[in-house]
């Protein structure tokens, strides 16, 4: 795992730096605010340049993933287009796939676990605007910290809401929105998100059996 030490809120105004810790610690912040802006257009200059990128550019991609987020682990591989609101406040293990047009709002603390596997066009959605429409409309937002464990897969098109955590080798049907936590070990879809059953060992094919005795055999 790769830790990122450079401060990102080094630069903030005072009054910046109230918003920015109201944001990362679940209170009501200005997300309008222009600090806050500033640090969105940071990433947004990282990302642009991420995309960019050819399969081939290993290690320019590492390092602009090192920037951009808080901490990232080995053998890590993002599809494009992918987005994310401010990057230095997610967290990625190692083994990780992150297929094509993930969004990440991390405006609180996003945590992936290792060998999580992404779906095409998944949303984790940490923040939310403000109900009332004036609070709205003057920028109000609140964001609530999301948490993947070790092992988990999210199907296509998953949306996972602020507050959420997802336990450890989880899997989530394809289109389902996730607003509750999910018990680790479960098949869990719909919309809100529910549990359908358990992953047992009836749900092994054999797979890693077979490829051992081939790889043995040669």
């Amino acid at each position: 795992m790769t830790t990122n030490r450079y401060d990102v809120t080094a630069d903030l105004t005072p009054e910046g730096r109230i918003e920015w810790d109201r944001m990362v610690a679940g209170e009501t912040y200005q997300d309008t605010h222009p600090e806050i802006e500033r640090k969105r257009a940071e990433a947004k200059r990282l990302l642009a340049a991420y995309n960019r990128t050819d399969y081939e550019e290993v290690k320019h991609r590492r390092e602009i993933l090192e920037r951009l987020f808080a901490a990232v682990g080995e053998d890590v591989f993002i599809e494009p287009n992918f987005r994310c609101e401010i990057g230095r406040n997610i967290t990625i293990g190692s083994h990780a796939y992150i297929n094509f047009d993930c969004v990440m709002l991390d405006n609180a603390p996003i945590t992936i676990g290792d060998y999580v596997w992404i779906a095409p066009m998944v949303g984790l959605f940490a923040t939310n605007h403000a109900l009332d429409f004036e609070e709205r409309k003057a920028g109000a937002c609140q964001a609530k910290p999301i948490v993947i464990e070790n092992g988990v897969w999210l199907g296509g098109h998953v949306t996972v809401l602020g507050g959420v955590t997802i336990g450890r080798g989880s899997v989530i049907g394809a289109g389902s929105v996730v607003t509750k936590d999910i018990p680790a070990g479960v098949v869990a879809v719909g919309n809100p998100a529910r549990v359908v059953r358990p992953i047992t060992e009836a749900d092994r094919t054999g797979f890693c059996e077979r490829i051992a005795a081939r790889d043995a055999g040669r």
